[in-house]
């Protein structure tokens, strides 16, 4: 017995002397900002924690003044909201975890355990309306105190905790038994078999679910070929657009102001059937008319094939005028 004593206070020793050498220089963070881990080599009678740590080259991040109202009995500390909170001020939600500098106070005792306050700041940008002392952030003072008697915080100022409930109907868990269920199955043997059946036909139901989303997903394994599947209706897609990109950039801009429907057999139908009936024989004769009127009375000799002013003007008008009956009769049959 003895033997096995000394080897295992030996083991033990040399476990110990290797996570010591491993983790000499190392310390968690979190531990050294809030002076929860006291080195080694640390004598009370040398000072403070505070003070052999800056000694070492070790200095707090948030500075001296983390230590500036000891002498009042606080300490600047970083603290995380421990659960979801809404600002009482400007209406913010500041999440669980979410961290602040909190100074840190006893304020009185629960039987032996201590009661803490903590004090902050809300960092929220807000209008100088809202704000509580007309700057840019919000700066509502919020003081959350521990609640040992409850094993809860207790708000005290400035916050308001936000409480979920959710249904396990509704995430389609199983339900747990509260406390007035337990009861009552304990006191009733029929309703304990009625919920213990209910139980067991969800979870048989629950399993034969599972098993077909594990077969349907075991159908769908073939990765390679569900890519390339997907890749070429793309592709098709991908051209059909580009064709028609390419259709619509050789039509050139469209002359309506609104767009048009694309072209059906219909419509190419309907636009055959149209016959507009245009009396040439009347346009010609008008046409006449308005160059005879327009051909000057008195004429005066001129050479042969050489044209005088005057008839260039009359066929001029005489055009003119042919268009413009063109353009009546247009409108009057069309």
């Amino acid at each position: 017995p003895h033997a096995l004593q000394r080897i295992a206070r030996w083991t033990l020793s040399s476990v110990f002397r290797r996570s010591d050498e491993m983790t000499k220089d190392i310390t968690l963070k979190a531990a050294c900002a809030d002076t929860f881990h006291y080195p080694q080599e640390w004598d009370p009678s040398r000072g403070t924690l505070d003070q052999f740590q800056r000694r070492k080259g070790f200095e707090h991040h948030l500075g001296k003044g983390r230590t500036k109202n000891l002498n009042k009995g606080v300490l600047l500390i970083r603290f995380e909201m421990p659960f979801k909170v809404q600002c009482l001020r400007c209406g913010m939600y500041i999440g669980q975890g979410t961290r602040y500098d909190a100074d840190k106070k006893k304020v009185g005792m629960y039987f032996s355990s201590p009661l803490y306050e903590f004090a902050m700041r809300c960092g929220n940008i807000t209008s100088p309306e809202i704000s509580a002392d007309g700057s840019a952030h919000c700066n509502q003072r919020f003081v959350i105190r521990t609640d040992p008697q409850n094993d809860d915080y207790a708000l005290a100022e400035g916050l308001r905790r936000k409480v979920e409930t959710w249904a396990s109907k509704d995430s389609e868990t199983i339900e747990l038994v509260d406390p007035e269920t337990r009861r009552q199955m304990n006191n009733d043997p029929m309703f304990k078999v009625e919920k213990t059946v209910r139980d067991k036909q969800k979870e048989r139901s629950d399993k034969e679910r599972l098993a077909d989303l594990q077969d349907l997903q075991a159908e769908r394994e073939d990765a390679y070929g569900l890519n390339c599947a997907l890749r070429k209706v793309h592709r098709v897609r991908r051209k059909e657009e580009q064709a028609r990109e390419e259709e619509e950039r050789r039509a050139g801009k469209p002359n309506f102001g609104l767009p048009l429907e694309p072209a059906s057999e219909e419509d190419r139908r309907e636009a055959k059937a149209i016959a507009y009936k245009t009396n040439h024989d009347r346009i010609e004769v008008a046409a006449r008319r308005s160059a005879a009127l327009a051909r000057p009375v008195f004429k005066r000799a001129s050479a042969p094939g050489a044209q005088t002013p005057g008839s260039a003007i009359a066929e001029l008008v005489a055009k003119r005028r042919r268009l413009e009956q063109h353009a009546r009769m247009a409108r009057a049959f069309g």
